[in-house]
């Protein structure tokens, strides 16, 4: 099972390298690192997984990006001082002036794989993606933006940056949900037409809620209201001082992940009716049954995959014995999530990588085919290799000489038509006069020959 290849593999952070490609000075002060800039990815944005990114760099003016960017230069990619505003109001004033990727510098020493640059809830229309860089680098990068340029297109910073992602030949998945999360059952609503494409392919997932333990091997007869099997299993409090307890989150838990490993298709008609109908935790052992029977799922059959994972462990207190249940299910719930690393909910992992960006179906179906050794045919066009960004003046020389051509043709046909128009004018002419030659010639003739008649 996936789950249990995944509990000893330790999931790393997405990172990648962010390449100097030019000017050769700035490539040379970054030599010791063969112009390479270590990055890490912010977890919102659409991040274009597998591909590359080129283009021309610029420094952000205002350089913290608070407020809106002034872009002085066409430039692709920006550069941001860290501090002063949360990093999604800099990477959207970034994207609002027309930048195609936002380059985060920290503003103190440290180690930037410790850092992620988190959503403040409100980055979900992002569209570019973004990265967070060291101080160092981003103050070498800094220093030479603002030399001044003798050439200011040809001493323009190209860089080149890949978004790497770990490619199988099967590709592996875990999905890290909230039972609690709106946002957990947007994804799924919008991955599950991206589910079917990938169903019949080399392609796995497995679910994975969030659980803790109080007691890991009970030795106290004590209910706690948050767990079940005397705080062997347990789930945080879903509404703090209402009715909802967390051992209502872990049966449902158990429900779901049941149903799962019954069938994937029916959990998800499962997830977006129990989404509909089942609004609170008090409402869930009676309203699943409800939602089971209207899906198709047999209840009894759910039931009797809770009872057939369970076994009957006990302990002795004051000559009394005391039993209570172990579950396997949850107990390799627990294992994956102390081993998973899950960052947040709802969370993906890829090929044990972490996926960061904007979590949407389309986002994460893109990744899932590029994480392929080989993309199968169900991700079509979805899988389109390598972008490179142009350089603006580039777009500018190929618009001018797109004009010149355009501009050349015309006159060519101009000059052609032009030319027909004067020829069909000079015959017309030069047959009017040679008319009025032979007519006065045959006056001539006439008047001639009547003369010499009279004359005999």
């Amino acid at each position: 099972m996936l789950i249990l290849a995944l509990f000893f593999i330790s999931v790393q952070l997405t990172l990648g390298k962010l390449k100097v490609i030019g000017p050769e000075e700035l490539k040379q002060e970054l030599a010791q690192n063969n112009g390479e800039i270590v990055f890490s990815i912010a977890n919102f944005g659409n991040v274009p997984w597998g591909r590359r990114l080129s283009g021309t760099l610029d420094i952000s003016n205002p350089i913290e990006a608070c407020t809106a960017i002034n872009q002085t230069v066409k430039s692709h990619f920006v550069l941001i001082k860290r501090g002063g505003c949360s990093f999604v109001t800099k990477v959207r004033n970034a994207q609002n002036a027309g930048y195609q990727l936002a380059i985060i510098e920290d503003n103190k020493v440290e180690i930037i794989e410790n850092i992620t640059m988190s959503d403040d809830g409100t980055g979900y229309g992002l569209q570019i993606p973004s990265i967070f860089i060291s101080k160092s680098d981003g103050e070498i990068l800094t220093k030479y933006l603002k030399m001044p340029k003798a050439n200011s297109e040809t001493d323009q910073v190209q860089l080149l940056i890949k978004f790497d992602v770990r490619q199988q030949k099967s590709v592996e998945a875990l999905f890290a949900l909230s039972i609690l999360s709106g946002e957990t059952y947007k994804f799924l609503r919008e991955f599950r037409p991206y589910y079917e494409k990938l169903k019949n392919e080399e392609f796995n997932f497995t679910i994975l809620y969030p659980l803790y333990q109080i007691i890991p091997n009970p030795d106290r007869p004590i209910d706690y209201q948050n767990c079940i099997s005397y705080g062997k299993y347990c789930s945080p409090d879903p509404d703090g001082l209402g009715v909802g307890t967390g051992k209502m989150i872990v049966e449902e838990t158990l429900r779901q992940l049941c149903i799962f490993n019954q069938s994937i298709d029916k959990w998800f008609d499962y997830m977006q009716s129990f989404r509909d109908n089942c609004t609170s935790a008090q409402q869930y052992e009676i309203c699943s049954p409800k939602v089971q029977l209207e899906v198709g799922i047999e209840n009894q059959k759910v039931e009797k995959c809770i009872r057939d994972q369970q076994s009957t462990l006990s302990f002795v207190l004051r000559n009394e014995t005391h039993n209570y249940k172990q579950n396997s299910i949850l107990e390799d719930q627990l294992t994956l999530w102390n081993t998973a690393g899950v960052q947040s909910l709802p969370g993906i992992i890829i090929n044990h990588q972490d996926y960061l960006g904007q979590i949407t179906g389309a986002n994460v179906f893109l990744d899932i085919c590029y994480s392929f050794e080989t993309p199968p045919e169900s991700c079509g066009n979805y899988v389109d290799g390598y972008i490179f960004q142009t350089d603006s003046s580039t777009n500018l020389y190929l618009t001018i000489a797109i004009i010149i051509i355009v501009m050349v043709i015309f006159f060519v046909l101009l000059f052609c038509v032009y030319t027909k128009l004067i020829r069909k004018e000079f015959k017309e002419s030069s047959q009017a006069q040679v008319n009025e030659m032979v007519t006065q010639y045959i006056q001539f003739y006439e008047s001639k020959d009547k003369k010499s008649k009279e004359a005999i």
